[in-house]
């Protein structure tokens, strides 16, 4: 006859022991886990073995097994969680008494099951090692595709230049911008200098008649960048021109004069930001031509899609 000796519940159920607020603990400050709203969860320590299972009606955010007890993430508000376990059954929607508040860390303590050990001659002692198959995927925080239009207006000492911008994004993104004072460039007989002289001619200024033709537009195209809900910041290049023509006088027979003192064109640069409140866009920029020509921009327009941080599961 050979003895073996093993542990067998006493009682068959389990319960919460104690619920309280831990006022002093900042582990769910300093280590915050934001929910699918991007609040702040409170932590719940439940001082309980690992093969314990949890769910709450918004959900757990994130589990973490630690040594002698899991934390758990739960969402603002939350008022009940129910508790599983493979072989004592389920405690369903245990109720704190309290919503639970964002930051705060709060701890549950359970009753288990009492074991006694028990004699059993000529039997043989199988034990089972049960594992909680609940698993609880990491999450990462993402920002959703979305994007802007704009109208925009230049303010230069050339008069004013109309536009459009159009950008798409999620933490960052491309833009592209185009304006134009809509009007064509003169057909010129000829060039003079910034103070009206005819280009090759005797150091004689001709006579004009006082009108100015200006032909300007611009293309700029590159990175956006996302700061935060209401606020992106974005730069690019591309290219300008600027073409300025003075009228000559019917008395120098007539025709137009393209100013190159007055005209510009080659790389043109802007930066800016876009501030967006709801789906109301609004934006600031400046542009340059060649470092000759500066312009300031504004523009109105709307947001098209949800640009709010979210959270998603890891896919494992």
């Amino acid at each position: 006859m050979h003895d073996a000796k093993a542990a067998v519940p006493t009682d068959s159920t389990f319960s919460v022991e104690s619920f309280r607020q831990l006022p002093t603990d900042v582990s769910a400050f300093i280590d915050a886990v934001r929910d699918l709203n991007d609040e702040a969860c409170a932590l719940l320590k439940v001082v309980a073995p690992a093969d314990f299972a949890f769910s709450s009606p918004l959900g757990i955010v994130e589990r973490r097994d630690k040594v002698g007890e899991i934390w758990l993430f739960l969402p603002k508000g939350s008022k009940s969680i129910t508790l599983k376990h493979p072989q004592w059954g389920v405690l369903r929607d245990f109720q704190f008494g309290t919503k639970l508040e964002s930051r705060m860390t709060y701890e549950m303590r359970l009753r288990l099951p009492q074991t006694a050990v028990v004699e059993k001659h000529d039997t043989i002692v199988y034990t089972q090692t049960i594992v909680d198959t609940v698993t609880v995927a990491p999450l990462r925080r993402v920002v959703p595709l979305h994007a802007y239009t704009l109208l925009t207006a230049s303010m230069h000492t050339d008069g004013p230049s109309w536009g459009v911008m159009a950008a798409m994004m999620s933490r960052h993104g491309g833009y592209v911008h185009a304006s134009t004072n809509l009007r064509s460039a003169q057909k010129t007989i000829g060039t003079c200098n910034r103070e009206g002289y005819r280009n090759g001619a005797a150091a004689v200024k001709p006579y004009y008649t006082g009108k100015t033709q200006t032909s300007e537009y611009a293309i700029t195209a590159g990175l956006i960048h996302r700061i935060n809900d209401n606020l992106n910041i974005f730069e690019g290049a591309g290219y300008g021109s600027l073409t300025t023509a003075w009228q000559l006088a019917e008395s120098e027979g007539g025709g137009w004069l393209r100013n190159d003192g007055l005209t510009h064109k080659g790389v043109a640069a802007e930066i800016g930001v876009i501030f967006t409140t709801g789906r109301l866009s609004l934006s600031a920029s400046t542009l340059t031509i060649g470092g000759s020509q500066w312009q300031g921009c504004v523009g109105i327009g709307i947001r098209i899609g949800k640009n709010r941080v979210t959270t998603k599961p890891v896919k494992l």
